[in-house]
């Protein structure tokens, strides 16, 4: 069996799938996909929730193999150019079938041993049932500005919406119960509503700075350029409503730094020692942090909150402000009542970040 295909093109193909693999103790899962099917060529990767493929023109027989070592097999063949044919071979049936492919490339070739491809996971059965157009670059960086807000997942959580981005409407956003992040893009308005990994998401970037198609079904999602293709599985359950978490009035709102914000907060950070989660005391700009007994206090500028007190997780507070972490300043919104979420926004920008506040019994009072 022999198929032909454009060097350059199936070794950045090779690259391209490759950038998905984490190293499993699975075989296959460390592998590539190749298939030559009605003159082209299909490679693809997987970690059995995500499947990536790459699709290319090519010339020849119908055959297929698994590749392993797929990422140094690339970097041995970036000197390929030209015509790379392709030859396949088989010995023995049942158990003691094995595969031989050979490959040549002008003066260059190569002999390997390929796993037999019925051994790689089939993609999933799925039927796509709503399909939008989005940016792929804009919808990656959507993504990459709310994904901090999500926990890390755990097979005891109950509630899968809290390790996942979430899309509805014109909104992605991230929300673990302490902590949310959303954006919004009013030129976006998503059919249905969805939630997915944000690992998965992950490799939006793959696709550049180009529009996309994005197809919606029951359990799983694709977005494809027309050569490249992710294929997601879509978790179940409830999607959390944004709209319900965001308060409808202030006690406060004061504009500070986050630069200066975040240089005080590393200062508290290295300051107060343990790996424990670190509470400070907010109070009208001054920030106090207690640690076995140690107390260490700083200040920063944010007019308009002078009477305005409040508890937080240090870290969470810093994940909120590095998200406006280049902007020269942005709105403190506080809410009314002591447990109220704080809310950040900057002038010209669709992007917000909400920190849920500590109860104060946790932290003395500031001097």
């Amino acid at each position: 069996m022999r198929a032909k295909i454009d060097a350059k093109d199936f070794v950045q193909a090779l690259e391209r799938v490759s950038g998905m693999i984490r190293k499993s103790s699975i075989p296959v899962l460390n592998a590539v996909l190749v298939r030559f099917e009605a003159d082209r060529c299909t490679l693809t990767s997987t970690n059995i929730d995500t499947y990536l493929s790459v699709d290319l023109p090519a010339q020849g027989d119908n055959f297929a193999f698994l590749l392993d070592r797929p990422r140094e097999t690339a970097r041995a063949f970036r000197q390929f150019e030209g015509e790379l044919a392709l030859e396949q071979t088989e010995k023995g049936e049942g158990e003691h079938r094995r595969i031989t492919l050979a490959l040549s490339c002008g003066p260059r070739s190569a002999m390997l041993h390929p796993f037999l491809p019925e051994d790689f996971p089939r993609g999933p059965k799925w039927e796509p049932k709503h399909s939008f157009t989005a940016n792929a670059a804009k919808l990656y960086a959507r993504v990459e500005r709310v994904r901090y807000a999500a926990a890390f997942p755990s097979p005891d959580d109950t509630r899968p919406s809290r390790s996942k981005v979430q899309f509805s409407g014109s909104h992605v956003y991230a929300v673990d119960g302490y902590r949310m992040a959303w954006d919004t893009d009013p030129e976006l308005d998503m059919p249905r509503p969805f939630m997915a990994a944000p690992d998965a998401l992950e490799h939006l970037k793959l696709f550049g700075d180009q529009a996309v198609s994005i197809q919606l079904g029951e359990r799983f999602a694709r977005v494809t350029d027309g050569v490249t293709s992710l294929l997601f599985r879509l978790p179940e359950g409830e999607l959390f409503k944004l709209d319900s978490a965001i308060p409808e009035r202030y006690q406060a709102e004061a504009q500070v730094s986050p630069k200066e914000f975040l240089s005080e907060l590393k200062y508290l950070k290295r300051s107060l020692r343990g790996n424990q989660a670190h509470v400070v005391r907010f109070s009208g700009g001054s920030l106090l942090g207690e640690y076995a007994g140690e107390r260490y206090a700083t200040k920063i500028s944010a007019t308009g909150c002078k009477d305005v007190e409040f508890g937080f997780n240090l870290d969470y507070m810093a994940d909120a402000l590095e998200q406006f972490g280049r902007e020269p300043s942005v709105k403190m919104k506080v809410s009314a009542g002591s447990l109220g979420p704080i809310i950040f926004e900057a002038e010209g920008r669709n992007d917000h970040a909400m920190v849920l506040p500590v109860r104060l019994k946790e932290v003395s009072r500031a001097a």
